[in-house]
């Protein structure tokens, strides 16, 4: 049992083995670990001699169900996922995520889809109907809970309305408020809620992560240990110290911001690019409103010299621009990153940004 901030949620669970709802929706921003506790709340279901560990339920690991749960066979265990997350995921229980996909034959002739459809469900809700084979409980995870459409939400909730004897249904969701209240109100909320950054930077250091890199990733990654100790392993930090040094230069270098947005976009990082501007023109914002150090955030300071950089010969009235260009990548986050043109959409808010900037120093 490891990542001891989610204790809490697991002692939640625990409390809950006296009388297990049919039920369960696990929450809580992504990177958090809610993968690692669905995963372990499956095992310890299927487990025939569940044991206790610091006030929560562990799978033994060694009973023949066990076994087969680990080896990916387990005819009780029925996970729900999208094509997208089944392919961009790391867990070692993707094999069974694959038995309610289409066909990979199929897949490989169009792109990836990111939602839950409804015939998934719907095998899903034939597959609960039958007698479980060794474990006490059929068990199945939809995960992310977020991605099932609207027919396959209503579906979901026919499974939630008339539960089947021993059955467990879990939802793991990183934005509960995309899943309809129908959904929610059937079920026991378990939160899941992020450590404080000493208890991360410590977990982190476990893993062979320093100091000054552990608090430059949880920076980043808003807090999240699971995606700070994917950015401390990959070269994510490097890349955002180089978003910071494009925005310098488009500030102060004559860099075009059409040579920015290619700079920006250059990897194929465009996923990461809009909520990195956000963090960095939050984190501005903040920077040019300080009065005296007391003031400093523990989370930005890592980045300190490069922000200090970009607002370089700019005085406070710039922070009406801040604030514009923060709200335009906002209104921009909202939109289909499937749809939009994300480079002529950055080539309009780094030139808004410029000019904006630029004019009012002017």
């Amino acid at each position: 049992m490891a990542l001891d901030w989610l204790d809490s949620a697991r002692q939640q669970f625990q409390r809950m083995s006296a009388q297990l709802p049919h039920a369960l929706l696990i929450h809580g921003e992504a990177g958090l670990g809610k993968s690692t506790l669905a995963m372990e709340i499956v095992a310890s279901l299927i487990c025939d001699t569940p044991a206790q560990k610091k006030g929560a339920q562990q799978a033994c690991g060694e009973c023949r169900n066990c076994q087969l749960f680990a080896a990916g066979n387990h005819p009780d265990f029925h996970y729900i996922s999208s094509e997208l997350y089944v392919e961009d995921s790391q867990s070692t229980h993707l094999s069974y995520a694959e038995r309610y996909l289409e066909d990979e034959v199929k897949r490989r002739k169009r792109k990836s889809r990111k939602v839950i459809s409804v015939d998934q469900i719907r095998t899903l809700i034939e597959d609960f109907s039958l007698s479980q084979h060794s474990a006490e409980h059929k068990v199945a995870l939809v995960q992310p809970a977020e991605a099932m459409n609207t027919n396959a939400a209503n579906a979901l909730l026919k499974l939630l309305e008339e539960p089947n004897p021993d059955s467990i249904l879990l939802l793991v969701s990183s934005d509960v408020s995309q899943l309809p209240m129908t959904i929610r109100s059937r079920c026991v909320c378990i939160a899941v809620k992020p450590p404080e950054q000493a208890q991360a930077i410590e977990w982190l250091a476990t893993r062979q992560v320093d100091e000054t890199t552990a608090r430059k990733a949880m920076a980043i990654s808003s807090g999240a240990p699971m995606i700070a100790l994917n950015y401390a392993e990959s070269d994510e930090i490097a890349h955002f110290e180089a978003l910071l040094t494009i925005l310098q230069q488009t500030l102060h270098k004559g860099l075009s911001p059409i040579q920015a947005r290619e700079a920006l976009l250059k990897g194929n990082r465009s996923r990461v690019i809009l909520p990195w501007l956000q963090i960095t023109m939050s984190w501005l914002i903040q920077l040019s409103a300080l009065q005296n150090d007391a003031q400093k955030s523990a989370e930005w300071q890592a980045f300190e010299p490069e922000l200090l950089n970009i607002l370089n010969g700019f005085a406070q009235t710039e922070r009406g621009q801040l604030f514009r260009s923060y709200d335009d990548l906002t209104q921009l986050a909202k939109q289909d990153t499937g749809i939009i043109n994300m480079g002529l959409a950055l080539d309009k808010w780094l030139i808004a940004f410029k000019q904006g900037m630029i004019t009012k120093r002017v």
